[in-house]
């Protein structure tokens, strides 16, 4: 009795339930998304099956991508809509809606000709206004964007906006709104000549896009065009093309062009097609409360009469809903219908059916397949699973335990867990065990490592044991009595742990060798209790053997070089630390010092090294230092030994060189400018200061030299001599060149006309970088006229590459820059490369003109030099003038141009046009 009171308490319950969401579901209608996704769905449905032909007084000019090419430029200049106006006002459309930005001024000209377009048009032209939201948010005002006022003035003005519905599409429009207390008409209703008003209404999307007559605009920009097509109607001109993003989704077509959106919201009103939407709240009530009490009627009557009543029920509201649309215009929500009918046939379904049996007998079967499904689980585990009972008994076991831990096939199904793991691993879970009695309902969890031996190998595994309280009836069958279930897997780690000592194993050791690498050497020397010698060893040429040889004949020599170096018993220990650099380690009692120790080591390059094939001879080169703490200086023992090694490679053929503090501060000094230079470029560090160049002949003001100089915050003033070498090494040189390019060119552009300025080109700079379109750049960006410009390279930058820079100089003075060739005398002082190369000048060497006052032989190279320029059309420029005597010598000799103290040091730009008018070297001569 009591049970069938239960099955009916239950049975009520669900009914009230049912109801309730038949009711909940009549009061929400379209406000939850659900039902609003069903009615839009309904509704597009109705327009795909009702379709309609567009009217034809719209068309569509399409600014496609074939009108992209033939006009050639997007945006378009404002003369090009001006004649497209004017020539649809000759051909006689009616209204012509441009769907065009006109929002921001363009030239004056521009601007001007659409402006007396539109008041040609004679009002016909209607522009659009775009009304927008900052935010998302509430309360914030829009921002309205209409046309320039004189576009304004002589055109209609219409709403534009293309507003998205919650579910991502368009489906409605505006009929107008207000733009400073003024009503403003949307596009379709100035183009349908609606009255105006305000508010939105659903877009007819019965009207199918393809009836509206679409023409490229390319067509009509066309002389041949026939007019008779647009004459009396009325024409949108929009974006077309997926290119200009004017694309937007809507229902049944998926996405269509904004223009188009505003043609058929126009066609939905010149063919009568405004939809009609009601208040459907109370009839939807009313069929709620019918499809319940016809639930609860029909609740003897067979189920397949509920289902054929339902069916027809939803049958006939739907075709009402078409026809009511398709005839009238009047929208017919039905989604609401749906979802109360099929609950109502549910409601009617619970008065058939035992439902709290239904669900007895559904979680019953739930729970033995969930019970087939563990014992299946665990029975597949390619990990071993046992599973023991709180008096350690084993009741489920997989079948991977049994070979894993090597019990046959015999399994330990009923015996004590103890015969199954080892007694460690078996105390770990007493423990466990023990933690479960303090802590009855907290489940206890961990992971334990161990070994067994199976068939003459080891086996490592790792078993995670957990501990879960369950509750059982004790023997009386009143009380709950606690107690837990116990499941172990474990899983075969043999191959990881392998894996892991291999890692290991390679972390410290170099694959190739089996010599130890830099980070276990550098441990090893850490460890070291007494003085030791560090030596890096460098093979001689070996890229060049590698190379000839093969790669594998490379191998075997490093291996054959590793055990040399092994074979030596002074040696402590031997490690790897490139491709083929050794290092190792003696103990510095072993030897009298460095020399012994070096020698010693390149004594067991003495004899050829024994391949598979093959004796091969190599040589070897030393770097080598002592510590006297190398516990404490592992590391900078190593480098100290690197520096050496590269000082030693400097030496012909094999021989060493001990660590020498003062050479290894300067290479650190350079790679700290090295890593300096470019974060000084970006932080304007470097500057520029210019040495005046004077016409010997007159001593007046011809132009300058650029020098660069760096003035570092931490080192301060840094000689070029110092670091242009370093910035020429690692290539940063173009990137410094190309930015004293640009600011030489800057800052002489300021200086009066006359004045020229020279700039060193270094030869990497003709050779990596596209230097003629680096000068182009230069001056184009300062306005600096070419012929003031004066580039100076070197004899070296001749030599190398010969062809390269002949034609990259040619194309420099083709655009009117000279060339000189500079510090002539100091290089390779071949007269051969000269004559094929277009040179302007020749800047003799300073350490001439120094010295030709007191020394004949400085002075005949002098001499000769001007005579040779002379020869080949060059004029002179000499470099280091400090004296009168010089100035004057220098004139005799019809030297055309002249630098150097006595004419001014290297000065700020400002300062050498002061110069211009000063000449103090003409006061003090």
């Amino acid at each position: 009795m009591r049970q069938l009171r239960f099955r009916s308490s239950a049975s009520r319950a669900v009914r009230l339930f049912i109801i309730g969401a038949i009711l909940l579901a009549t009061l929400i209608g379209n406000a939850s998304p659900v039902i609003r996704g069903l009615d839009n769905a309904f509704l597009d449905w109705r327009f795909s099956a009702a379709a309609r032909s567009a009217s034809g007084n719209v068309v569509y000019l399409a600014i496609d991508k074939q009108t992209l090419d033939h006009v050639g430029t997007w945006p378009w200049p404002r003369s090009t809509y001006a004649e497209l106006l004017t020539k649809l006002s000759q051909i006689g459309v009616d209204d012509v809606f441009l769907d065009i930005d006109f929002s921001t001024p363009s030239t004056a000209t521009e601007d001007a000709r659409l402006s007396a377009a539109l008041r040609d048009a004679g009002g016909g032209v209607i522009l659009p206004v775009f009304r927008q939201h900052q935010s998302a948010g509430g309360g914030v005002p829009a921002i309205v964007t209409q046309p320039l006022g004189s576009f304004a003035d002589n055109s209609w003005l219409a709403f534009a906006n293309v507003a998205l519905e919650r579910d991502g599409t368009v489906r409605r429009f505006e009929l107008g709104g207000f733009l400073d207390e003024r009503l403003i008409q949307s596009v379709a209703s100035v183009l349908s000549k609606a009255d105006p008003a305000a508010g939105t209404e659903l877009i007819d999307y019965s009207i199918r896009p393809a009836t509206v007559p679409t023409i490229s605009l390319a067509a009509v920009l066309k002389p041949d065009f026939d007019s008779r097509s647009l004459r009396g109607r009325s024409v949108v001109i929009g974006a077309y093309a997926t290119e200009l993003k004017d694309v937007f989704p809507v229902p049944v077509y998926g996405q269509l062009p904004g223009p188009l959106i505003h043609i058929l919201a126009t066609e939905t009103i010149l063919q009568g097609r405004i939809l009609v939407e009601s208040f459907q709240l109370p009839l939807e009530l009313a069929v709620a409360a019918a499809m319940i009490a016809a639930a609860l009627a029909l609740r003897t009557a067979p189920a397949a009469l509920s289902f054929l009543l339902a069916f027809s029920l939803l049958i006939g509201t739907e075709a009402a809903a078409f026809l009511l649309q398709r005839d009238q215009g009047f929208v017919l929500h039905t989604a609401t219908c749906w979802i109360v009918v099929c609950m109502a046939l549910v409601l009617t379904l619970t008065e058939k059916v035992d439902f709290t049996q239904f669900l007895a007998e559904v979680a019953n079967a739930e729970q033995r397949n969930i019970r087939r499904l563990l014992r299946k689980i665990v029975t597949d585990s390619t990990d071993a699973v046992l599973a023991f009972n709180d008096r350690f008994i084993i009741f489920e076991e997989s079948g991977s335990a049994r070979s894993m831990l090597g019990c046959g096939d015999t399994g330990y199904k009923g015996q004590m867990l103890a015969k199954a793991i080892p007694s460690s691993l078996h105390d770990f879970v007493l423990q466990l065990a023990s933690n479960h009695e303090r802590e009855p309902d907290v489940a206890q969890s961990a992971a334990r490592r161990f070994s067994i031996e199976l068939g003459g190998s080891v086996k490592h595994l790792e078993a995670t044991i957990t501990i879960s309280p369950i509750e059982r009836p004790d023997e009386a069958g009143g009380s709950q009595a606690a107690t837990f279930v116990g499941s172990m897997m474990i899983r075969d780690m043999t191959a990881r742990q392998l894996y892991e000592e291999r890692l290991q194993y390679l972390s410290q050791h170099d694959d190739l060798t089996g010599l130890m690498n830099r980070r276990a050497f550098l441990e090893h020397l850490r460890n070291c209790q007494q003085p030791v010698y560090v030596a890096v060893i460098g093979l001689h040429r070996f890229s060049v053997l590698n190379a000839t040889m093969g790669r594998d004949v490379g191998d075997d020599l490093l291996r054959a070089v590793a055990e040399r170096l092994k074979s030596d018993r002074r040696i402590a220990s031997t490690g790897r630390l490139g491709s083929d650099v050794f290092v190792v380690s003696a103990v510095a009692s072993a030897f009298s010092g460095h020399e012994d120790c070096a020698q010693a080591v390149l004594s067991l390059f003495d004899f050829p090294l024994e391949l598979a094939e093959r004796q091969i001879r190599v040589s070897a080169r030393v770097g080598i230092c002592s510590s006297i703490t190398v516990a404490k200086e592992a590391y900078p023992a190593i480098e100290h030994a690197e520096h050496a090694l590269d000082a030693a490679k400097t030496v012909a053929g094999s021989g060493w060189r001990a660590y020498d503090m003062i050479a290894a501060q300067q290479q650190h000094r350079s790679r700290e400018l090295e890593h300096a230079m470019r974060e000084s470029l970006e932080n304007g560090e470097f500057f520029l200061l210019y040495q005046p160049q004077v016409e010997l002949r007159t001593g007046a003001l011809q132009g300058a030299e650029a020098l660069l100089r760096w003035n570092h915050p931490q080192y301060g003033m840094v000689s070029p001599g110092t670091f242009i070498p370093v910035a020429e090494s690692n290539g940063f040189i173009c990137e410094l060149g190309r930015w004293v390019l640009a600011q030489v060119c800057l800052e002489a552009v300021t200086w009066p006309g006359v004045l020229t300025v020279a700039v060193n080109v270094a030869p990497i700079q003709l050779i990596r970088t596209d230097l003629v379109a680096d000068v182009k750049q230069a001056l184009a960006a300062s306005g600096l006229p070419a012929s003031r410009l004066h580039l100076e390279i070197t004899e070296s930058a001749l030599v190398d590459h010969s062809c390269q820079v002949l034609e990259t100089i040619k194309e420099l003075r083709k655009m009117g820059i000279k060339i000189a060739l500079d510090d002539f005398g100091t290089g390779y002082s071949s007269l051969s490369y000269m004559t094929g190369f277009p040179l302007d000048k020749l800047k003799i060497d300073q350490s001439f003109i120094g010295r030709m006052t007191n020394d004949q032989q400085s002075l005949a190279i002098v001499q000769t030099v001007k005579r040779l320029a002379e020869g080949l059309g060059l004029s002179v420029v000499a470099e280091g003038v400090e004296t009168e005597q010089q100035w004057r010598l220098l004139t005799g000799m019809t030297c055309e141009e002249g630098q150097g103290y006595f004419f001014g040091k290297p000065q700020p730009s400002a300062d050498l046009v002061d110069l211009l008018s000063k000449r103090p070297w003409l006061a003090s001569a």
